[in-house]
C-alpha cells in the first residue's frame, strides 16, 4: 500500500513538473470524465494547481473544435 501511494505521489509530482495546465486538465478528464458533475470547480482548479478563472478559460477553449486534441 505504501508503494502504491508513493507511485501515485510521484506521478502527480511529474504532472506538475512536466505538464501544462491544459495537459493536466485533459488527463483528469480522461481519468474521471464525470468529475464536473460531482465536484465544485474551485476544488478541481485547486487540484490542478490553477485558479478558477484559468480553469474556465481552459474549459472554454477545450469545447472549441481541435483546440487541445
Amino acid at each position: 500500500m505504501i508503494t502504491k501511494n508513493y507511485l501515485l505521489l510521484d506521478e502527480r509530482m511529474k504532472l506538475f513538473a512536466f505538464c501544462s495546465a491544459e495537459e493536466r486538465y485533459e488527463r483528469l478528464l480522461g481519468q474521471l470524465p464525470d468529475i464536473f458533475q460531482r465536484i465544485k470547480l474551485g476544488h478541481i482548479a485547486s487540484y490542478l494547481g490553477i485558479t478558477q478563472e484559468h480553469l474556465s478559460r481552459i474549459r472554454g477553449a477545450y469545447k472549441k473544435p481541435n483546440k487541445f486534441r
